[in-house]
């Protein structure tokens, strides 16, 4: 197959992809009639997908730019994107973001073809290469409204805001979904989306803006895969999916700055903070639980609130924990405040696996935690012989 027929197929793809994938998200993160703050998957893809293929093209036909350029335009891009810069500098940045997603597109699909990520794409069976591909979009994230009861710990509702939300409106909607007494809310913030092309949030930090672009590829790659496909079925299958996306996105992003490092730009292991948040929130979440299994609420959402201003007192803020505060940070087993075993099991499976890649393939096929114990055992029975 030629370059052009190729690159041809590649557009198809995306095409595909898009309407496809967005539909699909847009009938599973709404479940109810949405109102004018919910996020808007169709529309957002009818914008953004023609300047997408639009900027592609012209990048195809013009030849692109060596590393050299890559570098200076992807630093510059990053620097732009740090939140010390001053607002003056974000026409620049903007100018710059084209490049910097096709930078990031093209350095990671070369990344995920050495961790051995490739796949025969439909029709074309002869052909090897990362499939879907790799499509970002730098913007603004949706914004997510997490609802559990109070009496538990439990996600009973999640769905995409409007980009923009302010503080008012978010604690407006808060108070609204608690006005009848039994349920906690909390409208958070995403660094990233699923849509296709992926939103990711722009950011300074290289090794975390690429961990978050490698992230919500996985979750485009495992949208085809048993794993991926029932992800709406189950809390415990949404557990278990942003778990595999989460440490395979980390996992490719330490890959992808060790290859390609940027003049001027630091990565390496983030600095232990004085005060130990995974350790802080892990012991509060036992607490609570704990509480509400006695039926004490009012004391539980008392210590949730203690706690989170001491954690203030030591510079780390959070707006609210309440219980869905942890409901929403408990679909990433290894996030801090989640007590789930399903964590270190994707973990050990990751460590026991040669590379993210065959991690990634034992991963996919996953349907269950019982799937995952059975998977271990495997991986053990074999590590012995």
């Amino acid at each position: 197959m030629g370059l052009l027929d190729r690159y041809g197929a590649w557009l198809v793809a995306v095409l595909v992809l898009a309407l496809c994938y967005g539909a699909s998200l847009a009938v599973g993160l709404l479940t109810r009639m949405p109102d004018e703050d919910d996020f808007n998957v169709v529309a957002w893809e009818i914008r953004n997908i023609p300047g997408k293929w639009l900027y592609l093209t012209g990048e195809f036909f013009a030849g692109g730019m060596s590393k050299e350029q890559e570098d200076e335009k992807l630093a510059r891009y990053l620097a732009l994107s740090s939140s010390a810069v001053a607002e003056g500098s974000v026409d620049e940045r903007d100018a710059l973001e084209n490049e910097a997603e096709a930078i990031i597109e093209g350095r990671l699909t070369e990344v995920l073809e050495d961790a051995g990520l490739e796949s025969s794409f439909p029709l074309l069976a002869d052909v090897q290469w990362v499939f879907p591909p790799v499509d970002v979009e730098f913007d603004e994230p949706p914004r997510s409204l997490t609802v559990s009861p109070r009496v538990r710990i439990q996600m009973i509702e999640r769905r995409p805001l409007r980009p923009g939300f302010t503080l008012e409106e978010a604690v407006a909607r808060e108070e609204e979904v608690e006005s009848a007494g039994d349920v906690s809310a909390l409208v958070g913030t995403l660094s990233g989306a699923a849509t296709y092309p992926s939103i990711v949030a722009p950011h300074g930090d290289y090794e975390r803006l690429v961990a978050t672009v490698a992230h919500e590829w996985a979750h485009h790659y495992l949208y085809f895969k048993p794993l991926g496909s029932r992800y709406y079925e189950s809390i415990e299958l949404r557990t278990l999916n942003e778990t595999v996306a989460e440490l395979t996105g980390n996992a490719l992003a330490a890959m992808f700055v060790e290859r390609y490092p940027l003049p001027g730009i630091e990565t390496g292991p983030t600095p232990t903070p004085e005060v130990d948040v995974f350790a802080v929130l892990g012991d509060l979440r036992f607490e609570v639980e704990q509480l509400l299994s006695a039926g004490q609420i009012e004391a539980a959402e008392a210590l949730m609130e203690e706690r989170r201003l001491k954690l203030a007192e030591e510079g780390i803020v959070f707006r609210r924990i309440n219980q869905a505060f942890f409901a929403a940070t408990g679909i990433y087993a290894t996030s801090p405040g989640s007590i789930d075993p399903i964590g270190q099991k994707l973990e050990t499976l990751l460590e026991q696996s040669d590379g993210v890649g065959e991690f990634l393939h034992a991963a996919e096929e996953l349907t269950s935690e019982d799937d995952l114990d059975a998977l271990l055992t495997t991986s053990d029975d074999t590590a012995r012989r």
